[in-house]
């Protein structure tokens, strides 16, 4: 009988057990769904919430705002100066991590640990729900709920404004010097879906230089800063000294360029102050 019960325990055991590749291809290993997780991005932690995993939170990165429940929990540091002890502190059983250059050195140390690490770094929208599926995975919740209604906002999107004439649009996102970017970058999607294309989205630079000489010659119908209204103020200034007949607006950074779930109602948003001004006289989208 105690055979038996044993075989029973093993059995379950690894029936509980998860393997699943992370979005850099690394191989995460856990014997059951992780109950304390440590989340060390901000757009990991928004995900983590939507699909209903924010109770099994137990520590968060310092960029990590949103949503207001989330700032309660203790900080570990921010990219490139995580607390490797503070997070050992928290005894998680799997941290989700932005991989990358300046976080590589925690991460790198966790694993040595034995801390599971779970790279996450959607780099386009379709890889939103995908990873709210393998975080549900991960955490035993239903992730794939929240993947499905994601996905079926953001379809419902583009095609409201697929046919749509074409703005000339630039999103503006730095500033000494000025800044865009171009189509391969996460933020422009969001643009894409409201039926705009951006004159230096086919750049090879990622992040564009912009100048008065280069939007006076494109003539844009609107520069968006993806800035707080102060900083968005300070950035648009010379463009409006300019003879444009462009547009200004200034949107949240945070809600369109973090790959997380507020991406969807901050491009309808986005959408819908950018189609007041199109004009018949446009081009069509194909």
């Amino acid at each position: 009988m105690k055979r038996v019960l044993l075989a029973l325990c093993l059995l379950a055991i690894q029936v509980n057990a998860l393997e699943l590749r992370d979005e850099a291809g690394g191989l995460v290993k856990l014997a059951r769904p992780a109950q304390r997780i440590v989340s060390l991005s901000p757009h990991a932690t928004e995900l983590l919430y939507a699909i209903g995993a924010g109770s099994q939170l137990v520590g968060r990165d310092a960029a990590s705002d949103y949503p207001v429940e989330a700032r309660k929990l203790p900080s570990v540091g921010q990219y490139g100066t995580f607390n490797v002890e503070a997070i050992l502190a928290l005894r998680p059983d799997l941290v989700v991590a932005w991989e990358g250059p300046q976080a590589g050195p925690a991460t790198r140390r966790l694993r040595e640990l034995g801390i599971a690490v779970y790279a996450s770094q959607p780099g386009t929208v379709a890889a939103i729900s995908q990873a709210m599926r393998a975080l549900g995975t991960l955490s035993g919740r239903d992730g794939g709920a929240a993947a499905e209604r994601f996905d079926a906002g953001w379809t419902a999107l583009t095609a409201r404004y697929r046919g749509k004439t074409v703005l000339t649009v630039v999103p503006q996102v730095g500033s000494e010097p000025a800044m865009t970017v171009n189509d391969q970058q996460f933020v422009s999607a969001a643009f894409r879906a409201c039926g705009t294309r951006n004159p230096f989205g086919g750049e090879v630079a990622a992040v564009p230089l912009i100048s008065a000489e280069s939007l006076l010659a494109r003539q844009p119908d609107a520069v968006v800063a993806l800035a707080d209204d102060s900083a968005a103020a300070r950035w648009l200034a010379p463009w409006r000294r300019l003879p444009l007949k462009a547009q200004f607006l200034a949107v949240d950074a945070d809600t369109l360029g973090r790959p997380g779930p507020r991406i969807l109602p901050a491009t309808e948003a986005l959408c819908r102050r950018l189609d007041a001004l199109r004009r018949p006289s446009k081009d069509k989208i194909d």
